[in-house]
């Protein structure tokens, strides 16, 4: 299937983990990696569904940790509409910036100029 048939089953109206192998052209080669998405309807679904996802998450992922399933990114939705193949490809493989921007330090604030006080005696 594609990328875009995948996304009917990630708008079930229940809380899923959604594991995907993701092929793809990397720099000439053809790899696939292993995405994690976990997908929750909002508020649509009832809060004990949706806290015992929630709170299981980090015992699935843990699992596959240990059958050596290599995880190389992972998302939380809400809607199929958010994932899109170009923001996993990005997720996996970031763009590296040639130049950053350097933080700048701000000049601490003053109190302004002199201020000569004169008697009038």
């Amino acid at each position: 299937k594609q990328w875009y048939q995948r996304r009917v089953a990630i708008t079930a109206g229940e809380p899923r983990y959604h594991l995907f192998n993701f092929n793809h052209d990397f720099e000439g080669e053809k790899i696939w990696k292993v995405v994690f998405i976990y997908s929750c309807p909002g508020y649509s679904v009832p809060v004990k569904q949706r806290m015992m996802y929630s709170s299981t998450k980090s015992c699935f992922l843990d699992s596959l940790a240990k059958m050596d399933i290599e995880i190389a990114a992972k998302r939380e939705i809400s809607e199929g509409e958010e994932v899109k193949e170009v923001d996993v490809y990005e997720m996996i493989h970031p763009q590296k910036h040639a130049s950053r921007a350097h933080f700048i330090k701000p000049k601490a604030p003053s109190k302004g100029g002199r201020r000569l006080i004169r008697n009038n005696n």
